[in-house]
C-alpha cells in the first residue's frame, strides 16, 4: 500500500505566541556604566590630600583585575580595604558598585548617599544609587533619584534607568513617559520592545504597540527581534497576509530557511499553494521545500524533474527514491513496463546508496508486489521496513497483499484483519484489499 506514506518534510507551526517581556524589571540591574575601571568624579578645586597607601598601585591592579574577570565580591573586598585606607571618592564608589554586583552589603552605603547629595552632576553615582532603591524596592526613593537623574542628563540609559520604579508600582503610562524619551533618543529597538510589553501587557493597547512596532520597522529595517514580535501578534490576530509578508522581509534580510518553511505556511493557510510555488520557483534556493509543493500539488512532472536534478547533483540516496515515487505518481499508464523499469533502477540505486527509510522499502516493496515485478522480492523489502515499524499499517496491508499475490491465504488474511481492526473500513484501498482477500481465502 503506498497511499498517504510519502513523509514529507515537516513545516513549523505558523502560530508564536506573544513572549513578550520587560528587560530590566527584575531585581537583577547591570549598572550603566562609562568607564570599566574608575567611575568619574569631580576634581575638586581645594588642598585636599589623602593619605599614601603603601602598596595602593598593587591594590588597584587586583581590584580592577578581578572586577574585570567578574569576581566582583573579592573585586569589593580589596576596593572597601582602599576605601577604608585612603577615603578616596573613587573607591568609595567603586566599592559600591562592586557591593551591588556582588549582592553584597555595603557598610559604606550611608555615606555614599551623602556623597551623591553633595555631588549631584556625578551622574554615574546616581545611577549607582537609584539601581541600590530598586533593590531594596524603596521605590518613592528611586523616583526621586530618577527625576533628578533625568533633569541632569540627557542620555537614553537615565531615562530607561529612571522609568524602572513606575513600572514596580504599576504606574505604567508614567514609565512610558521616560521610555519613550529613551527611544525617541537612540531608537533602540530592546527599549521599544519594553515599551511594545508594557502597553499589550499591563495596558491591553496592542493596536498602540502594532503601530510602533510598523513604524519602527518601516524605518529602521526588519531586525528578528522586531519582526518576530509583529510576526507573534499577527499570528494571534490571523493576518495571514501581513505574516507573510514580514517572513519575506525577514528572509531577505537573514536567508534562514525557517523564515522561508514559515512563508509557505503562510501561502498554506490562506490556501494559495500556486502562490507559494510561484514564490518558491522565483527565489531557487530550496529546492527540497519546492518539491514538496510539487508533489502535494500532485505536479509529478514538475516534481519528477527536479528530483531527477537533485540526484544528479547531490547524488543522494533519497532523491533516487523520490525519482522513482515522483516517476510512477506522474504515468498516465502506471502498467507501462518501460517506465516501471525505470522506477526499479532508481529504487535499487538508492537502497545501493545505503537508504534504508521504511517508507522508502514499503513503497518499492509495493511497486514489486502489486506489479508482480518481483512478488518474493517485494515482501522481503516488506519485512525489512515491518523491522522498523511494526505496527505500520501500511506496511502490514502491503505485506498482507504480497501474500495473496503468492495465494497464501493465511497469512494474508491474519495480516489483513489487523489493519482491518485499527483502521477500519474507510480507504479505498483498503476495503479493496479486504475484500479480494476476504473472498478469496473464504472457507
Amino acid at each position: 500500500m503506498k497511499k498517504h506514506i510519502i513523509k514529507r518534510k515537516t513545516i513549523t507551526n505558523i502560530f508564536i505566541p506573544i513572549t513578550l517581556l520587560i528587560m530590566g524589571c527584575s531585581n537583577t540591574y547591570s549598572i550603566p556604566s562609562e568607564s570599566k575601571v574608575f567611575l568619574p568624579v569631580k576634581k575638586s578645586t581645594s588642598k585636599q590630600s589623602y593619605p599614601k597607601l603603601q602598596n595602593e598601585d598593587q591594590l588597584i591592579i587586583k581590584a580592577i583585575f578581578l572586577e574585570e574577570a567578574g569576581a566582583y565580591r573579592q573585586s569589593n573586598e580589596f576596593y572597601a580595604l582602599l576605601y577604608k585606607k585612603t577615603k578616596k571618592e573613587e573607591y568609595l564608589l567603586k566599592e559600591l558598585s562592586t557591593a551591588y554586583m556582588a549582592n553584597v552589603i555595603s557598610p559604606n552605603l550611608d555615606v555614599f548617599k551623602v556623597y551623591t547629595q553633595e555631588h549631584p552632576e556625578n551622574i554615574q553615582a546616581q545611577r549607582l544609587l537609584l539601581s541600590f532603591y530598586l533593590k531594596g524596592k524603596k521605590f518613592d526613593k528611586a523616583k526621586e533619584i530618577g527625576e533628578k537623574l533625568t533633569q541632569n542628563s540627557q542620555k537614553a540609559v537615565d531615562f530607561e534607568l529612571a522609568a524602572n520604579p513606575y513600572i514596580f508600582t504599576g504606574k505604567y503610562k508614567k514609565s512610558l513617559d521616560y521610555l519613550t524619551e529613551a527611544y525617541n533618543k537612540t531608537l533602540n529597538e530592546d527599549i521599544l520592545l519594553k515599551i511594545v510589553t508594557i502597553k499589550i501587557n499591563y495596558l491591553k493597547n496592542i493596536d498602540d504597540a502594532i503601530e510602533d512596532l510598523e513604524t519602527h520597522q518601516s524605518k529602521q529595517g526588519c531586525s528578528e527581534k522586531i519582526c518576530l514580535q509583529l510576526a507573534a501578534i499577527y499570528a494571534q490576530q490571523h493576518k495571514n497576509d501581513k505574516l507573510v509578508s514580514i517572513y519575506k522581509k525577514l528572509y531577505q534580510s537573514t536567508k534562514k530557511d525557517i523564515y522561508l518553511e514559515k512563508i509557505v505556511e503562510g501561502y498554506l493557510l490562506n490556501k494559495d499553494l500556486e502562490s507559494a510555488i510561484v514564490y518558491l520557483e522565483k527565489l531557487d534556493t530550496n529546492p527540497e521545500l519546492l518539491y514538496s509543493l510539487y508533489m502535494e500539488k500532485k505536479a509529478y512532472q514538475k516534481a519528477n524533474q527536479l528530483a531527477h536534478k537533485l540526484s544528479q547533483t547531490t547524488n543522494k540516496s533519497q532523491w533516487y527514491a523520490e525519482v522513482a515515487i515522483s516517476l510512477y505518481e506522474s504515468l498516465s499508464n502506471k502498467n507501462d513496463k518501460t517506465e516501471l523499469q525505470k522506477i526499479v533502477q532508481n529504487f535499487e540505486k538508492a537502497f545501493e546508496l545505503g537508504e534504508q527509510n521504511p517508507v522508502y522499502l514499503n513503497y518499492y516493496g509495493y511497486t514489486l508486489i502489486n506489479k508482480e515485478i518481483d512478488i518474493p522480492k517485494g515482501l522481503e523489502i516488506i519485512k525489512k521496513a515491518l523491522k522498523e515499524e511494526p505496527a505500520n499499517t501500511y506496511f502490514l496491508d502491503s505485506l498482507a497483499w504480497g501474500y495473496y499475490k503468492l495465494n497464501n491465504c493465511e497469512k494474508a488474511y491474519s495480516s489483513m484483519k489487523k489493519v482491518v481492526e485499527i483502521e477500519g473500513l474507510k480507504d479505498e484501498e483498503i476495503i479493496e484489499h479486504w475484500n479480494a482477500i476476504d473472498n478469496k481465502c473464504k472457507k
